[in-house]
């Protein structure tokens, strides 16, 4: 046997070993996600997994709109957890956004979505890497499926307090990055104030719409 496929078998039996884990063991139906934006340019467009490294993905803009019926690359899935008591498709829920990832003889690799922040920029890349043991909760609000991050602790103010109720952030953008790969993607803005220092970043909302 080849080492590379050596490498891929032993890929997809570590993942598998991770790949449902007892605090997020419900999974959603199947969805894509689209964003909603003020810019003809990206709003309807599908976002899709895009090759950043060896079985690492990052969300590129596509040129699939609503319209287009959803592929392997734009579809995707929210686990949370039972323990929890939170059901399939939960709204205002944290959970695993997850990408199945098919590597060579078809083999199936969850991979779930993680920040991925350089030192000297104020964005992270949503990125996805296999297994299940680093990730970065998400929810989708009742109202629309919008993506968000909770946000519970306001240190805007001296001294620092808490948000009540709890703050939704929902600072999602496109731009023109470098993770591995020159590409149009998706970024998510640390911070309740400012602006990305990224000059080519456009604000957009990310919706869950079901395949």
């Amino acid at each position: 046997m080849k080492p590379i496929i050596v490498a891929l078998t032993c890929l997809a039996a570590t993942v598998a070993a991770q790949s449902s884990p007892p605090w997020y063991d419900v999974q959603s139906s199947a969805f894509r996600l689209i964003l909603k934006s003020d810019n003809d340019t990206y709003d309807g467009h599908a976002l899709g997994a895009c090759h950043q490294g060896a079985a690492v993905e990052g969300l590129c803009l596509t040129g699939d709109t609503i319209d287009d019926p959803a592929v392997s690359y734009t579809t995707f899935y929210h686990n949370v957890s039972s323990s929890e008591n939170a059901t399939v498709n939960a709204n205002d829920t944290l959970g695993v956004l997850n990408y199945i990832l098919t590597i060579g003889g078809g083999i199936n690799v969850p991979s779930a979505m993680k920040f991925s922040q350089s030192p000297g920029s104020n964005i992270a890349d949503p990125i996805f890497s296999p297994g299940w043991d680093d990730f970065t909760p998400i929810a989708f609000d009742e109202e629309c499926g919008s993506a968000y991050i909770p946000i519970y602790q306001d240190d805007t103010v001296s001294p620092p307090s808490y948000y009540n109720p709890t703050l939704k952030l929902k600072n999602w953008y496109i731009c023109l990055t470098r993770f591995s790969y020159l590409y149009t993607t998706l970024v998510y803005k640390f911070g309740v104030t400012g602006e990305p220092q990224n000059p080519t970043c456009v604000a957009v909302e990310v919706v869950r719409v079901w395949v």
